[in-house]
């Protein structure tokens, strides 16, 4: 895709990655109905017109993986990896994916339809893998959002520097204009909903979890999608009670 960067993130340090506990291979590698993690994004990717993503790993086994590969010096948090890698992002939009990410074929369409500033994941619990808590699992930013963005990842480094949080949501709040102390903010003008199997990979023991939520039968989705859509609804008619009873 013409103006479009894709990077894929597998540098990060510390506790996220020793949470992976099995040493045959990296996290990225491991295989979900026979193919890999890392694989499946950049089939998906190479079926959507995408050819050349770049891989930021500082990971031997990864970086010997079949697609550009960058090792960025500084890589303590996501935040450190994408202002590192600014060698190798050309002119225009800017997409970041995460590499331990089952991403499921309508998650990749809605993320590469965007032509905006967007951040993607689940802001709660997963009714498919039954993760207790929200995940991100890309960013878009715009080209014209590309110079805000790098001043927020720099704030997001400032903030693991003195509180030792490396979470990426400390760089979705700060583009959403919300506040960082607050953990469980969610705005809907950036962030955008992905709840389906689409999950990612932190202990070996989520593996049959989400070989568990791929395998859903299609009348379990279509019940899912329905409340789904109930629930929106009902979330939308109490906003607008409320803006009413404001202006009242």
């Amino acid at each position: 895709m013409n103006g479009l960067t894709v990077l894929i993130l597998a540098a990060e340090n510390g506790v996220k990655q020793e949470r992976w506990t099995e040493p045959a291979a990296p996290k990225q590698l491991i295989k979900v109905r026979g193919e890999t993690l890392l694989g499946r994004t950049l089939r998906l990717l190479g079926e959507r017109g995408v050819e050349t993503p770049w891989l930021l790993t500082g990971n031997e086994v990864l970086a010997r993986y079949p697609v550009l590969s960058w090792c960025p010096l500084q890589r303590e948090t996501k935040a450190h990896s994408l202002l590192a890698a600014e060698a190798v992002v050309g002119a225009g939009d800017l997409l970041v994916l995460y590499s331990d990410v089952y991403y499921s074929e309508a998650a990749i369409d809605k993320i590469l339809a965007s032509r905006a500033t967007r951040f993607y994941g689940r802001d709660g619990r997963s009714a498919y893998t039954f993760k207790n808590y929200g995940e991100l699992f890309a960013v878009r930013i715009a080209d014209a959002d590309r110079e805000r963005a790098r001043v927020a990842l720099m704030q997001a480094v400032t903030f693991y520097r003195s509180t030792g949080n490396q979470s990426f949501w400390s760089f979705y709040r700060l583009m959403a204009g919300l506040p960082l102390a607050d953990n469980k903010a969610i705005e809907r003008r950036v962030f955008v909903d992905i709840h389906d199997e689409t999950d990612d990979v932190d202990f070996a023991d989520e593996v049959p979890l989400l070989l568990a939520a791929i395998n859903k039968p299609l009348r379990w989705r279509v019940r899912h999608l329905v409340r789904r859509l109930s629930l929106a609804n009902k979330r939308r008619r109490d906003r607008g009670r409320r803006a009413v009873d404001k202006a009242a």
